[in-house]
């Protein structure tokens, strides 16, 4: 169930709070040293990037909640371990389990984008087990502990391991359509390990356990990469400008640093100062996007005007489209039911009754799919396509038209080809028990090598192939009137504007073949996804 987004943020708030009185507590003890000063800091630049993506992730987000909630984690887990009180160690010896199960569960989030998979379920089943075990181990002794500890290090690498080895195209499209940010993460990763390890050369164990960072590290860069491919979508951008949301922020940084000098604090104290500031950024940012959400704010920048505008007009598009709906289906059958109500004592009439509203349900559910299809997120693609073809066939009682589907367990379509792929299947298998007069169907779908080339130019290829056994003809489909097949040359239409092609052939012995072509484009995808 996903975390309504000021419930999170009202969360993540009262961390910070509890952030800065731990702060308090270290500033209280006068621990000024190198060993007390890096985690620190390092915590509060942590903390001002979990009000950053917070801010940003006005959808509640899986993966972007997922990750501020390990970064939340691993600031605690850098601030505990240098302390040597009993409580703390405690704390810093439960996080270890619990972000080592957390990290593995955001890169497998990240790379499925939260859609499910073969062995998805058995899996989580196995990291929860390990992670539950390793955190029990506490209560018993420090031995115990580490030994359960690394078998849930071992188990979590392994089922990791597993999952994207059996997926490895999955995994493969993903590391190539987010290369350079990943690269760009292992270098900044390195460069910013090397700085720290020569910092902190005379803390003892300062690179212990440094392995638990390296998930947030290592797609950092990609986060955030996906939250920047869409301007402004934080709650303070409709109240400033990106420059001047920047300019407001360095000034008030400027004060807070050339009042900490003055006044001759130390550089927790300075922390301190800076997490009270992105606290109160986070405040105001849930209760602006609380005002905005409920109507109650009139502040609207002129330079979204336009942008406004465009927005208006295709919702009332929408809405005129929802109208001739409920116009032309709905209220036509509604009156029809009112006007029998007077004879339903009438067997016959019950009956007509019965079927009445047995269509106006039929309707209403077959619209709801069309504006927006219902993609079960703990499915996978080819158990949500089946239910689809299974749903068409029903509607359908008056024909007996055998479906074949073949499709992959490990396929995956991210974002928005899966949603795109749905309308293709629905529309083309509708046009065949409605135009054919054939009684069986053929579909595939497939990821990879176009089939009819033997280069890996198109490895990124989404293929769909629809074929039946009527007796219409590829050549008088293609010459027919654009206005009684709609369907197929507003198919054309879409395919084309993504680059991909689509072809019409006779299917041997009779019938036709419409195979569908479609490049994917992982990055584009995953900005589409961060809005889902």
């Amino acid at each position: 169930m996903k975390m309504k987004h000021s419930t999170q943020n009202i969360l993540f708030f009262i961390n910070d709070i509890l952030l800065i009185l731990y702060l308090s507590r270290l500033s209280g003890n006068a621990q000024t040293t190198v060993q007390g000063t890096v985690p620190l800091v390092i915590a509060s630049f942590m903390m001002t990037d979990v009000t950053y993506l917070s801010a940003c992730n006005l959808r509640a987000n899986k993966v972007l909640t997922l990750f501020c909630g390990l970064l939340i984690l691993d600031c605690w887990y850098l601030l505990l371990l240098p302390d040597a009180g009993t409580a703390a160690q405690f704390v810093f010896m439960a996080l270890s389990p619990l972000i080592w199960y957390l990290s593995i569960k955001f890169i497998l989030m990240f790379l499925f984008q939260g859609s499910g998979y073969k062995f998805r379920k058995s899996t989580n089943a196995l990291l929860l087990i390990a992670c539950a075990a390793a955190t029990a181990g506490i209560g018993l002794s420090k031995q115990i502990y580490a030994l359960l500890y690394a078998a849930q290090f071992l188990t979590s690498w392994l089922c990791l391991a597993f999952v994207l080895l059996y997926h490895r195209k999955r995994a493969v499209f993903v590391l190539k359509s987010e290369r350079k940010s990943i690269l760009l993460s292992a270098a900044v990763t390195v460069a910013a390990f090397l700085v720290y390890y020569f910092a902190t050369a005379r803390i003892p164990y300062h690179i212990s356990n440094f392995g638990v960072y390296l998930p947030v590290l290592l797609f950092c860069i990609s986060v955030h990469g996906i939250v920047h491919k869409e301007h402004q979508r934080h709650p303070l951008s409709v109240l400033f400008h990106p420059g001047q949301t920047l300019f407001l922020l360095g000034v008030f940084l400027t004060v807070i640093v050339l009042s900490s000098l003055c006044m001759g604090n130390t550089l927790s104290e300075l922390c301190i100062a800076v997490n009270l500031l992105f606290a109160f950024i986070e405040l105001c940012s849930t209760l602006l996007e609380h005002n905005l959400k409920n109507g109650r704010s009139s502040l609207i920048r002129q330079s979204r005007y336009s942008a406004v505008l465009q927005q208006l007009q295709k919702e009332e598009q929408l809405k005129t489209d929802f109208a001739n709906f409920l116009h032309d289906d709905i209220l036509q059958d509604i009156l029809s039911v009112k006007n029998m109500l007077t004879k339903a004592h009438r067997p016959e009439v019950q009956e007509l009754l019965a079927e009445t509203l047995d269509h106006l349900n039929a309707s209403i559910r077959e619209q709801m799919q069309d504006y927006h299809p219902v993609i079960l997120k703990n499915l996978t693609i080819r158990e949500n396509y089946q239910h689809l073809l299974d749903a068409v066939s029903q509607s359908f009682p008056q024909r007996n038209v055998i479906v074949t589907f073949e499709c992959a367990d490990t396929l995956f379509l991210v974002e928005p080809y899966n949603i795109f792929v749905y309308r293709l299947l629905k529309e083309l298998l509708t046009n065949i028990y409605k135009h054919s007069d054939g009684s069986h169907a053929w579909i595939t779908l497939s990821f990879g090598n176009n089939p009819t080339q033997n280069t890996d130019t198109e490895s990124n290829l989404i293929t769909l192939r629809v074929a039946d056994d009527g007796t219409a003809s590829a050549a008088r489909l293609t010459s027919a009137d654009t206005a009684r097949h709609k369907g197929i040359f507003s198919i054309t239409e879409q395919v084309h504007s993504l680059g991909g092609t689509i072809t019409l052939s006779d299917n041997a012995p009779h019938g036709i073949c419409i195979q569908i072509c479609i490049p994917m484009k992982g990055e584009f995808s995953y900005e589409y996804f961060v809005n889902r």
